[in-house]
């Protein structure tokens, strides 16, 4: 069982670049073709904080972090371009493990790993920082919603809910087919690139994705617009797991489908996606079942609390 510490830093590198696909790594700086109205955002992962490394196979949690950064590039209405990879390695860390890892991370074709940094730590944790870009499109903005827009989801919610504990259950218990579902959704978002087309046919102008639960993401839509968006439950999709708890679905976040403003006139987007609420003027969120008012928790997921 070879370590981290056996081969070192450069070596690492040099495994890297013979191993995956890597063209454009390799100097100070990664060198990139003129991109048109670029997009870019960063995410950062760590172990203990934001995963742990018994939970599933390594290339699987790869492509897990990949997809959910890609996630806020199709929000923006970008295509994916690359992406850089900047990791915390422990020394005892197993190089077969962190040569699965970036298999994951290699995945997509359409997104190469271009470059990145590569530091000791005690814990291993890593820094995605994705580029892709609109071109002679406009990015989607969460400060474009309307009154009058009505409000979609992209798929299901809910992929997220009570996930990590039942990775812990599973290392006890066997456990039932709906609990393995459940993990294997939370184990395999796709960032939704592949509906960008339709969304711009419709005249889609405004979206955000769905990483800190539904309400929350409705907030952020209505405090950037300057209006007031009202949900309707039992409009709102759910994965199986969170059929019978809606509102736990809709606030665990990490679906990261696509939330997003239709304009009144504009055709219906079809291809999956669910109509669950308008926009107004006024401020706020609020969440009606069956016309009936229902209190909620709209802060998200928080860092700090």
């Amino acid at each position: 069982m070879k370590l981290l510490s056996d081969i070192g830093e450069h070596g690492f590198i040099r495994l890297l670049r013979k191993k995956f696909p890597m063209a454009a790594a390799g100097d100070d700086a990664a060198v990139l073709s003129s991109l048109k109205t670029p997009v870019v955002t960063s995410d950062s992962f760590f172990e203990g904080t934001h995963f742990f490394r018994w939970w599933t196979e390594p290339d699987k949690l790869a492509k897990r972090l990949l997809e959910a950064t890609l996630s806020d590039i199709a929000a923006m209405g970008g295509e994916p371009n690359c992406v850089l990879a900047s990791v915390m390695l422990p020394p005892d860390i197993e190089v077969q493990w962190l040569l699965d890892f970036y298999e994951g991370l290699t995945s997509r074709s359409d997104c190469p790993v271009v470059g990145g940094e590569t530091i000791k730590g005690q814990l291993f944790g890593i820094t995605l920082t994705a580029i892709g870009e609109c071109g002679d499109k406009k990015p989607l903005l969460r400060s474009l919603v309307k009154p009058g827009d009505s409000i979609w989801v992209s798929g299901p919610v809910g992929r997220s809910l009570n996930s990590p504990e039942l990775l812990q259950k599973g290392k006890i218990n066997a456990l039932t087919k709906l609990e393995q579902e459940q993990i294997e959704l939370f184990f395999t978002p796709v960032a939704r690139f592949d509906l960008l087309p339709v969304l711009r046919s419709c005249g889609v102008i405004a979206a955000i994705d769905i990483s800190d639960g539904l309400f929350s993401e409705c907030g952020h839509l209505a405090r950037e617009s300057g209006l007031k968006i009202t949900i309707e439950l039992e409009k709102v999709p759910q994965v199986p797991y969170s059929k019978s708890k809606p509102l736990k679905g809709c606030g665990a976040g990490e679906d990261f489908e696509l939330l997003f403003a239709l304009p009144p006139t504009a055709p219906e987007p079809g291809n999956g996606c669910y109509k669950i609420g308008f926009a107004e003027t006024g401020s706020g969120v609020e969440v009606l079942r069956f016309g009936k008012t229902e209190k909620v928790v709209l802060s998200g997921y928080d860092h700090f609390f």
